[in-house]
This record gives structure tokens, C-alpha cells and sequence, in this order.
């Protein structure tokens, strides 16, 4: 079994199985499903002591390449064991750990590639004058250590995301899972130490960000941060890094904008996936759908139609399209905007019942425009349908908030497409799609509260390199 021996902190090759430890709780039924060994101060400080060592002799390109591809094929061959933890650690649904498992799959493929594209380029300096006789090109070397902070609900795809592309680049790395959902980083972690990955380039430290992350962010051997959270953990990791490089990929409001010559019918298809899966805790799930006022009747009712079809339960049922929230009281914080856009004039259009974690799909309409799911992050299957009067209005409405990561814009008009995807502030426009797709080759990323910096492995790979000039002195002709 690929978990066989792991226990949460991995320091140079070697799982340490002495120290505290805590219960991972399974998130539907709330009994335990594992137990997991927690970071102390020395484990964090030896995880990150053990990468220096590693970062200081980076692997051969073709040998990153050949790892990271071994690691990509055990993944896909313990799938089955890989995906009854994952469901047990997030209550995500079989459909949706599947999905996040091929993709990390590809992710590591596609990092693997990556590592043996890496180059630097010819600078011209010969065309300066006093410069006729030099010749000067760059390289690029690796940052060094890596400081790779992971999210709950993407713990293994996103991981990948952080891990693949620092290891293709050459760089050692000590990777903090989420507290609530280690199980997949150390599944990560297990198949590329199987795939062949020397001790000390991967280093596993599971534990509180209070602690184990702080430490992290304020060591000075640490030369890249790569973080996935809230927009509120982010700031505290830029106060406390310093000048050394990050990528923050922080919270959203992503919203879908519906002209009234869209596909209404693809809309509500694509919405109700794109709002629900996960339970709504991915980043850019769809929160607001910014709907012309003249579809916008039409459009509720497709789309309600469609959400009372989603059923909430035990996610290891494939009939349940909706697992639990990551906790109990995520699903009663979410339920409590709920209400709050009821009594605001708001209606709710379709579910809203909680038992504990679970909470059913929800989708509401009108909410006030000072309400919280209109202003900020709600992580849950919770999606507002808001009446506006035009595309105009809607851009104006995104570009307003504090955040910008991903927005979808539905129209059968070019010009109006193309005009929404210049003005949009946000790090990606989707077209004919929601705010929610994402491939993983493609540059991904926000801006403003939403961060900054770029995943997809290409992209990663640069950020995790540094240019070096070198400068020849050839001498007169």
C-alpha cells in the first residue's frame, strides 16, 4: 500500500513515527480515518536544513523528468487506495476525487516536460556601445528551498501544482499539507520517494499554520513561498517573508456574467457543476451568476430545475452529487448568509436544508447588494442569481470588489466577448464557460485580494528559477 509507513512528517527520506499526533476525521461521518504525527519545531527545522542540503545539488534535468513521470504512473496505479482516503479526508464526492487524482496524474506529466525545457536566452549586449567583443546569455538556476503551503480542498491536484513544478526546477522542498486533509500529500509524497526521488528534495511537515507554517514562511533558508488560502493568510505571509519571492493564489467572489443572447440552457448546464461540485469550496466556483435582467426569469427557472436535482449525502454514494463541508460549522456559517439574504428581500430558489456538515445545494436570488455573498467568499454549494442590466453593469459589478481571479462571460457575440474580457479585471475570462474552468497547463492566477503569481507547470517552473547573466569578455577581433 503506497501509505504503508507514512506518518506526516517525512525529514531526509525518513517517515519519523515518535512525537504528538492527531486523529484525521472522516468528514461525513466524523469518526476516525486516520492517525497522522504533527511537526514538531526541530521536525520543521530539519525538514527545511535536509531540503538546503538537497537544493544545493540540484538532479540532472532527464533525471527530474524520469521521477516525476515514475511518480505520475504510481498514482494512477493506486487510485483506488488514493481515492478512498481522499473521499474520507474531504468528503468530496467518488466523482470528484477521481477527477482531482487524473489531474494530478497529468500535472506531474506535465511538470516532468518542464524539466527538460528549461533555458535562459542570448541578451544582446554586443549592441552597446564598449560591449562589441561580449557575448552574454542567461541561465536558469534554482531558487533553492521551497516552502510549499497547501490547501484543503485541493490537497492533492494543488499539491502537485506546488510540488511538481518546484522538483522539475530543480529545488529541494518542505511541504506543509492542510491540517484537514494531509492524507494526500503523503500519498504524493509516498510515490515519488517509490519513483526514485532522493531523501531531502521532498520534506513533509504536517501541522498547524500557526506553528509549523510560521516557521516556514519566517526561515531564512527558505527562498520561495507558494501558497494556496485565504486572502487574510496571504497578507500575513507577505508581511512576514520579506523580500523573498512568493506566488499567493487567495480567495475569490467568481462570478458568471449571462448576456441576454446567451445559451441559457448551456448556462444552467455548466452552472450547475461549476457552483456545486466540491460543495462549492473551490476558489473559483461560480458565487454570483450576473444575469441580464431580460433572461433572467428564464434562466431561474433552468437553473433551479437543475439544483433540485443535486442531492446532498454520504459521499461514497455515486447517486450524491454533494458531500459535507469541511466542517460542521462551515455549513452553519453558510447557512446563517443564507438567511441573511432572505431577510434582506432575497428568495431562495432552490435547497438550503443543513444536517451538520451537509448542506443541500442552494441557489438564491436578489440578495442585497451589501450582503456577504455578494461581498466576499462563502466556500460553500451556495450560488446568487443577480438581475443586472446589461454586460456593462455586470463588468462594472466584478471589477468593483476586492477580488479577481476568474470570471465567465456567456454570449453568442463576439464583440461583446471580447470587449468583457479587456475590461474584466480578473486573472482569467472564460468565454462561452464559467469562472470555474481551469485546465492545468494553462496560466492560472489573480489579482488584486485574489494574489498574484501563476500556477500551471510551465509557469510554476519559471517563478521557481532565477535568470543568471553571464557575461564573456572575447577579447578584440
Amino acid at each position: 500500500m503506497l501509505l504503508d509507513g507514512a506518518t506526516g512528517v517525512l525529514v531526509d527520506g525518513v517517515w519519523r513515527d515518535n512525537g504528538p499526533a492527531e486523529t484525521v476525521r472522516d468528514k461525513f461521518t466524523q469518526q476516525p480515518a486516520a492517525q497522522v504525527r504533527v511537526a514538531t519545531p526541530d521536525d520543521t527545522a530539519d525538514a527545511v536544513a535536509a531540503a538546503a542540503v538537497a537544493a544545493a545539488h540540484p538532479l540532472p534535468p532527464a533525471r527530474r523528468h524520469e521521477i516525476l513521470l515514475a511518480a505520475s504512473a504510481l498514482l494512477r496505479a493506486h487510485e483506488v487506495e488514493i481515492v478512498a482516503s481522499y473521499v474520507a479526508e474531504t468528503g468530496f464526492t467518488l466523482s470528484d476525487a477521481r477527477t482531482e487524482l487524473g489531474r494530478a496524474v497529468q500535472t506531474l506529466r506535465l511538470s516532468a516536460e518542464e524539466a527538460l525545457r528549461i533555458a535562459g536566452e542570448e541578451v544582446p549586449v554586443a549592441a552597446t556601445a564598449g560591449s562589441e567583443n561580449r557575448l552574454a546569455f542567461t541561465i536558469r538556476v534554482p531558487c533553492g528551498v521551497v516552502a510549499a503551503i497547501a490547501p484543503f480542498n485541493a490537497p492533492l491536484n494543488t499539491v502537485a501544482h506546488k510540488v511538481g513544478p518546484a522538483l522539475a526546477a530543480g529545488n529541494g522542498v518542505v511541504l506543509k499539507p492542510a491540517a484537514q486533509t494531509p492524507l494526500s500529500s503523503m500519498a504524493l509524497a509516498s510515490a515519488l520517494l517509490e519513483a526514485g526521488l532522493p531523501p531531502g528534495y521532498l520534506n513533509v511537515v504536517h501541522g498547524p499554520g500557526s506553528t509549523v507554517g510560521s516557521a516556514l514562511v519566517t526561515d531564512p533558508r527558505v527562498r520561495f513561498i507558494t501558497f494556496t488560502g485565504s486572502t487574510a493568510v496571504g497578507r500575513t505571509i507577505k508581511q512576514q517573508s520579506g523580500i523573498v519571492k512568493t506566488h499567493l493564489e487567495l480567495g475569490a467572489n467568481s462570478a458568471s456574467i449571462v448576456a441576454a443572447d446567451a445559451d441559457l440552457e448551456l448556462v444552467a448546464r455548466l452552472v450547475a457543476v461549476a457552483g456545486y461540485r466540491k460543495a462549492g469550496q473551490v476558489c473559483t466556483s461560480v458565487q454570483r451568476v450576473l444575469v441580464d435582467v431580460r433572461v433572467a426569469g428564464d434562466l431561474a427557472g433552468l437553473l433551479a430545475a437543475r439544483v433540485n436535482g443535486l442531492s446532498a449525502g454520504d459521499p461514497r454514494d455515486p447517486a450524491v452529487s454533494v458531500g459535507p463541508l469541511i466542517a460542521p460549522a462551515e455549513a452553519e456559517r453558510a447557512a446563517a448568509w443564507v438567511c441573511e439574504v432572505i431577510s434582506g428581500g432575497g428568495r431562495v430558489l432552490a435547497g438550503g436544508s443543513r444536517d451538520g456538515a451537509l448542506l443541500s445545494p442552494v441557489l438564491v436570488a436578489d440578495p442585497p447588494a451589501e450582503s456577504l455573498i455578494m461581498r466576499t467568499e462563502i466556500f460553500a454549494p451556495v450560488v446568487a442569481l443577480v438581475p443586472v442590466s446589461g454586460v456593462p453593469e455586470a463588468v462594472a459589478m466584478v471589477n468593483d470588489g476586492p477580488y479577481g481571479l476568474q470570471a465567465g462571460v456567456f454570449t453568442s457575440s463576439i464583440d461583446t466577448a471580447f470587449d468583457a474580457a479587456r475590461r474584466l479585471r480578473v486573472g482569467g475570462v472564460m468565454i462561452n464557460d464559467t469562472s470555474s474552468y481551469h485546465a492545468d497547463a494553462m496560466p492560472y492566477g489573480g489579482v488584486k485580494d485574489s494574489g498574484y503569481g501563476l500556477e500551471g507547470p510551465k509557469y510554476a517552473v519559471q517563478d521557481m528559477t532565477d535568470p543568471r547573466i553571464i557575461v564573456l569578455n572575447l577579447g578584440a577581433s
